[in-house]
């Protein structure tokens, strides 16, 4: 039964693709099948080296101790991604913050692309260590986040200057909180 969190877990860790690929595709910059495959790639190996760490972790803690305490970390990492939007959204600073970055990036270089990896990898490590001690496994929360990553950076990149992909992106942060919230009531209540 693994599934629909790996899902939802693999929806929550790569939005931030989504709003990377819409980024790019704002600005005219195509991501190529390559470029997307390398930072995906990358995001993938981040999440699985967290996911591992933190099965490894929950097997060192008692069973109830390491479901509660990772969904509890979910639950939290959820309401700061819904606090911070709403910060940023009430301070109008998202928009300013965007600009400067679409405004900073004329091209997709090697080192960039190495770059939108790790910080990709690097977002999700968190995620990965709490959704595993809270009971997600890694192959299917692995094979979520990568078909995840690819889709999003590839259809955000796409489909960068439709109007409602843009609304959606700008709402990434939301969404994902909600999402790590409700994966971590599913953790709870599936895995108890």
């Amino acid at each position: 039964m693994q599934i629909i969190p790996s899902l939802l877990f693999g929806i929550s860790a790569s939005l931030d693709a989504l709003m990377i690929g819409i980024g790019y595709g704002i600005r005219g910059i195509r991501i190529r099948l390559w470029q997307n495959l390398v930072i995906s790639g990358i995001t993938l190996l981040g999440t699985c080296l967290s996911v591992g760490f933190g099965d490894w972790l929950a097997s060192k803690l008692p069973p109830m101790i390491s479901r509660y305490s990772g969904s509890i970390i979910l639950m939290l990492l959820g309401i700061w991604y819904v606090v911070k939007w709403l910060t940023k959204k009430l301070s109008h600073t998202r928009e300013a913050a965007q600009t400067i970055v679409a405004e900073a990036v004329l091209r997709l270089s090697l080192p960039e692309v190495l770059g939108l990896g790790v910080s990709l990898s690097l977002n999700n490590i968190g995620i990965g260590l709490s959704a595993s001690i809270a009971g997600l496994t890694l192959f299917p929360a692995a094979v979520a986040t990568l078909a995840c990553s690819l889709l999003f950076l590839f259809a955000g990149n796409r489909l960068g200057r439709s109007r409602p992909l843009q609304v959606f992106g700008a709402a990434a942060d939301p969404v994902s909180g909600i999402l790590l919230i409700l994966l971590a009531f599913l953790q709870v209540f599936l895995s108890g």
